[in-house]
C-alpha cells in the first residue's frame, strides 16, 4: 500500500517545482493547494479529446462529503486535478501511462466568494515542461466562465463532474 502511495504521488506532482505564489485571475493561488499531493485519490479520468490522463485529488472535505453521500459540498472542498500526456510503457507496450504534467487546475466551494458561479472558483496552472515552471491560465477572471458553463451539465450533483471510487 505504501508503494502504490509513493508511485502514485510521483505521478501527481512530488519533484516538481511549484511556484505557490501564482495567483489565477480569479484570486485563487496555487498555494490554496499547498500539500495537494498527499491528498485523498478521488478518481482517474481519461480525457478522450485531449488523449490525457487526469488524476482527482480531494482534501478531507471533500471526500467526507463524497463518503457521505452528500448532494452539496460543504464550504472549503476542494477538488484538483492533475492533468498528463500519455506514453506507451516501454515494458508493457499494451498500456500507457502518465508522461508529462499538462496542468494542475481546482475548484473550491467558497460561495461567499464566487457567488456568480453557484458557488464554485476555478484555478488553473499550466505546466510548460521546456521551461519547467507553471504559468497562470487566463489574463481576466472571465477566461474561467468556460469553466462553470461546462461544470453547468453537472448542477444536479453540485456542479461537480467526478464521482467517488469507493474502495472496499
Amino acid at each position: 500500500m505504501k508503494r502504490t502511495l509513493l508511485a502514485l504521488g510521483a505521478f501527481i506532482g512530488f519533484g516538481l517545482a511549484h511556484d505557490w505564489e501564482l495567483t489565477a485571475p480569479t484570486g485563487l493561488s496555487f498555494g490554496k493547494i499547498k500539500g495537494y499531493e498527499n491528498w485523498h485519490v478521488v478518481a482517474t479520468h481519461y480525457r478522450t479529446d485531449k488523449n490525457e490522463l487526469r488524476y482527482i485529488i480531494g482534501n478531507d472535505k471533500a471526500v467526507e462529503a463524497y463518503k457521505k453521500g452528500a448532494k452539496k459540498f460543504p464550504e472549503g472542498a476542494i477538488l484538483v486535478k492533475i492533468g498528463y500526456s500519455l506514453k506507451k510503457n516501454p515494458d508493457f507496450p499494451k498500456s500507457v501511462e502518465p508522461d508529462v504534467i499538462q496542468r494542475v487546475e481546482y475548484m473550491i466551494k467558497d460561495s461567499k466568494t464566487f457567488k456568480d458561479t453557484a458557488g464554485w472558483g476555478f484555478a488553473r496552472f499550466v505546466y510548460d515542461a521546456k521551461k519547467g515552471e507553471y504559468k497562470v491560465f487566463g489574463k481576466s477572471a472571465k477566461d474561467y466562465a468556460q469553466c462553470f458553463a461546462c461544470h453547468r451539465s453537472v448542477e444536479r450533483k453540485d456542479f461537480v463532474f467526478t464521482d467517488y471510487v469507493r474502495r472496499k
